[in-house]
């Protein structure tokens, strides 16, 4: 299994993450194909390699630029751009942690949150190179270090605000942070962004074996070293193993008619898994007992959520870990429209399963009017003949 581990040594932002990938051996002709797909003005970009004592690295020049986009605007780009799904996937659900973060702090929803330094074109840069680098090396699992951060206050276009800023906060709440003796922003929401989204086991990393290294050199001048230092090698540690938790409620005096809303409503909100299954409880009474599986960052939306739609007063909390097989979304044309299928891959890469989209076949039923069971069964021999060509 390909890991990666980020030693954050005078923090993390999201050009030092490109620069560290950049020195490790990402092609910059990469980040180049990549962002000139976008459909809005981007600035030049230039890889520099820098020495700071005696560590070489690389540091992304990025040219000063007054493009700004709109929540909606980074949103469909993410969406329409021509790149791998994967990275797609990657930069929506770093975006979306940063809006829920933003969206928490300023007390807002995200439909009438307005971004300010996050709303310009550089953070969607970052997502986008970010996760095309973790899709180069193909990491699939992320460890990392304590995170630093400077101390005092900094200036942004909401006036001064102590530092770290609180939606860096925010996003690394149940994650490990050092303070320095620094006045500077040593973590920015963008870096702390990469770690929350892609750092799912806050253990520290397995024995691996060290392949490359790589250097991202910061702008700051300092007494210690403004770097960021990443390492990619191989664990023969099990595949996607992750800390989950486990929310369990045991209800007897709800409409039982409504369990199904509501459930959808706790998986909207980002759980992972949501079931419900009849128990006995006291003085012989039948219930339903609600079990929750959801990732860390995840908690609290779900515990909140719980706590609103359902007539509980008490809920009961465990760790628990969980391993999935690698997953790929592929998208193929049928004679019915297009059909996406879930892939499954076992640790050494191999093809093992796959899983037709439901929703996808619903939106087909409708849409040419046949039966869903006749239309999964002809799909299912259409995409049969599609795979033996």
């Amino acid at each position: 299994m390909n890991i990666l581990y980020i030693d954050p040594i005078f923090g993390i932002s999201g050009d030092m993450m490109i620069s560290a990938f950049l020195n490790a051996g990402l092609p910059f002709e990469e980040i180049k194909t990549l962002l000139e797909k976008l459909p809005v003005p981007v600035p030049a970009l230039s890889p520099e390699k820098k020495k700071q004592g005696i560590i070489e690295g690389i540091h992304l020049n990025i040219e000063d630029s007054n493009t700004h986009l709109s929540i909606r605007q980074m949103e469909e780009i993410i969406k329409t751009v021509e790149i791998d799904e994967k990275i797609r996937e990657d930069a929506r659900g770093m975006l979306d942690i940063i809006l829920e973060a933003e969206s928490k702090v300023h007390g807002t929803s995200k439909d009438h949150l307005h971004l300010h330094e996050l709303s310009h074109i550089d953070t969607l840069i970052d997502l986008l190179c970010v996760a095309k680098g973790m899709h180069y090396f193909n990491i699939q699992k992320v460890f990392c270090g304590p995170v630093p951060h400077g101390r005092g206050t900094i200036k942004t276009s909401h006036g001064i605000i102590p530092n770290p800023p609180p939606v860096t906060l925010e996003i690394l709440t149940g994650y490990t942070v050092v303070f320095l003796e620094e006045p500077l922003e040593l973590t920015t929401p963008t870096g702390a962004t990469i770690v929350r989204y892609y750092v799912k086991d806050k253990n520290m990393a397995p024995p691996f074996t060290i392949e490359k290294t790589g250097y991202g050199m910061g702008a700051y001048k300092t007494a210690k070293p403004d770097i960021l230092r990443i390492l990619i090698g191989k664990t023969e540690e099990p595949l996607y193993e992750e800390e989950v938790w486990v929310i369990e409620s045991d209800i007897d005096d709800m409409e039982m008619e409504y369990l199904g809303a509501i459930s959808d409503k706790i998986r909207e909100a980002g759980a992972l898994d949501v079931l419900y299954f009849p128990v006995y409880m006291k003085k012989g009474r039948i219930g339903i007992r609600l079990s929750v599986t959801v990732t860390a960052e995840k908690l609290q939306k779900i515990l909140d959520t719980l706590f609103l739609e359902t007539t509980t007063f008490g809920i009961r909390l465990r760790k628990d870990r969980r391993r999935t097989l690698k997953r790929e979304v592929q998208t193929i044309e049928t004679s019915y429209g297009p059909l996406r299928i879930k892939n499954g891959f076992d640790a050494n890469g191999n093809h093992i399963k796959s899983h037709i989209e439901f929703e996808d076949v619903k939106r087909l039923s409708v849409e040419k009017n046949i039966p869903f069971r006749v239309l999964l069964d002809a799909l299912k021999s259409e995409i049969y003949v599609i795979k033996k060509r």
